[in-house]
């Protein structure tokens, strides 16, 4: 019964001193996974004759992420992010063929902090923004593309202290581009990180000193 209360006690005083995030700018670095499911691209390539060697469907990811609150629940935000797999077709004859696939690109929109917690913040985001697909191989050209893509997600802030702290986050970014002759392929995915956080909260504001007053 004490260790529920002690849980209790530290769970409400993460809310006991509620600021959010008005005013606050952000910088986070992170890294993480991109999952890339193709399963309709998978059925053509196997259709054509050429079927995907199954891997891990994704690659490594990196985001740098900027924002500023602009009252204590929602905030503005803009990502850069970068991300690379490998795509892997064994034809019925010949040496396989292998497929690098990098998007690098934007997103802008917000974040919604729907508890006002100094400590623990669970937020929901919606971005949009161009994303710059780049598809080859050794036998074909780059097959280059500037799509417009579309994410939402959400994820937590663990503010360790005024100046910092670490994200987890996942977000599911909706962009297609092609590998002709076969199919229409996702180069969105869903994107799970973990980056590091560096707040600078706003000035604190001081009584106005009228002289004779």
């Amino acid at each position: 019964m004490k260790r529920w209360a002690v849980a209790v006690a530290l769970l409400a005083s993460s809310f006991a001193f509620a600021e959010g995030v008005d005013g606050v700018g952000r910088i986070a670095i992170g890294g993480g996974f991109r999952w890339v499911p193709n399963w309709h691209f998978t059925q053509k390539a196997a259709d054509a004759g050429r079927p995907v060697v199954q891997t891990l469907n994704g690659g490594p990811q990196l985001t740098a992420s900027f924002g500023y609150g602009i009252n204590s629940m929602f905030e503005l935000s803009i990502d850069l992010l970068g991300s690379f797999e490998t795509i892997t077709l064994q034809p019925a004859e010949g040496p396989a063929e292998e497929y690098t696939s990098a998007v690098y690109g934007a997103q802008a929109g917000g974040r919604f902090y729907p508890l006002l917690s100094k400590t623990l913040q669970p937020f929901l985001t919606v971005q949009a923004g161009p994303l710059l697909s780049n598809i080859a191989n050794t036998a074909n050209p780059q097959q280059e593309r500037v799509l417009l893509a579309l994410s939402a997600g959400g994820g937590l802030t663990w503010r360790i202290t005024d100046r910092y702290g670490l994200t987890l986050d996942v977000r599911y970014m909706y962009a297609r581009s092609a590998i002709w002759p076969i199919s229409g392929i996702n180069v969105g995915g869903v994107w799970f990180g973990l980056s590091f956080n560096i707040f600078f909260p706003p000035a604190p504001k001081r009584d106005l000193d009228v002289p004779g007053f």
